[in-house]
């Protein structure tokens, strides 16, 4: 990976944090987390996450992927949060973040693997939220299956949201929308 495929964010923004393959720009007071050379997370997002994920959240709150935090920032703003679990599988994006918030742990694991070492039907949580950065057909089967053993652990009157693309063909965003769960 040459500095030629972040050119243009060397130019116009400044390197916050590199560490392997995960690099995080700041440009104009927005931040950008790369992994490799996928843009996987930036701050741009904020209004998403206020309209879809803190109006959902309370209790016991689980999400999967970190990204930059910005999620986890607006799950833990509310009030009605008691605690927030936050699985991420790649150890530098956690190091990019820093320490947990109050009422946050952060949790290094690959969330296939972790979901299925959590006893069937034991109901944890209030609002899970899954951070899939990208909508990829061939993912679809994956996250499908993931959605269905995640919804075993949703207490009775929880939610699941996933991450939709605003910028996504509204046939993905359909499909990714179909993923969700309100547990009666």
């Amino acid at each position: 990976m040459g500095i030629d495929a972040f050119g243009w964010w060397e130019k116009n923004g400044k390197l916050k944090f590199q560490r392997r393959d995960v690099r995080i720009y700041n440009v104009d007071r927005q931040e950008y987390l790369f992994i490799g050379q996928v843009l996987y997370a930036s701050t741009t997002e904020r209004d998403w996450y206020a309209k879809n994920v803190y109006p959902h959240a309370k209790g016991r709150c689980l999400e999967i992927g970190l990204g930059l935090g910005v999620a986890s920032k607006a799950i833990l703003a509310n009030p009605n949060v008691e605690r927030l679990l936050t699985v991420e599988q790649n150890e530098d994006v956690i190091a990019a973040f820093g320490r947990p918030l109050s009422r946050h742990i952060i949790l290094s694991a690959d969330i296939n693997t972790w979901v299925n070492d959590v006893p069937k039907n034991f109901q944890l949580y209030d609002f899970i939220f899954v951070d899939h950065y990208v909508y990829d057909e061939d993912l679809f089967p994956s996250l499908a299956i993931l959605a269905e053993k995640l919804g075993l652990l949703l207490k009775p009157g929880g939610k699941m949201v996933f991450w939709i693309d605003e910028h996504a063909p509204e046939e993905e965003k359909a499909k990714l929308k179909g993923l969700g769960l309100e547990k009666d």
